[in-house]
C-alpha cells in the first residue's frame, strides 16, 4: 500500500513538471511575441541560437530573446521529467529504473551538447 502511494505520488510530480514546465514556456514565448507587437516588430534573428547572450537578450526586455528563453524552457521541460523520473524511481528504490533514466538522461544531455557546437 505504501508503495502504491509512493508512485502516485511520483507519477504526479511528474505530470506537474511536465504541465507547469509547458505552462511557463508558452507563458514567456506569449509575452515575447506580445512585446514584439507592443514595439512594433521583433527584429530577425542573426545567426544561430547562442545561449551566452540569451540571459542579456532577456534582461533588455528584447522580445526575440524573451520568446527564445520560452523555446529553450519548452525544450527542457522533457529533460526535467527525466530527471524528475529519476529522482523518483530512486525514492521508490527502483534502481533498474534509476539506470535506465540516467541512460536516458546521459542521451538527451549528449544530444544537447552536441547541437551546441
Amino acid at each position: 500500500m505504501l508503495r502504491q502511494e509512493t508512485e502516485e505520488k511520483a507519477q504526479n510530480a511528474i505530470a506537474v513538471v511536465l504541465r507547469y514546465g509547458s505552462m511557463l514556456s508558452t507563458l514567456i514565448m506569449a509575452l515575447g511575441v506580445a512585446l514584439a507587437l507592443f514595439r512594433g516588430g521583433a527584429g530577425s534573428p542573426t545567426g544561430g541560437f547562442a545561449p551566452g547572450t540569451l540571459l542579456g537578450k532577456v534582461f533588455q526586455f528584447d522580445p526575440l530573446g524573451i520568446a527564445e528563453l520560452g523555446i529553450l524552457l519548452l525544450l527542457l521541460t522533457p529533460v526535467l521529467r527525466v530527471l524528475a523520473a529519476i529522482v523518483a524511481f530512486g525514492i521508490e528504490r527502483d534502481y533498474r529504473y534509476v539506470l535506465i533514466s540516467s541512460g536516458v538522461f546521459l542521451v538527451v544531455l549528449a544530444s544537447i551538447t552536441t547541437a551546441l557546437r
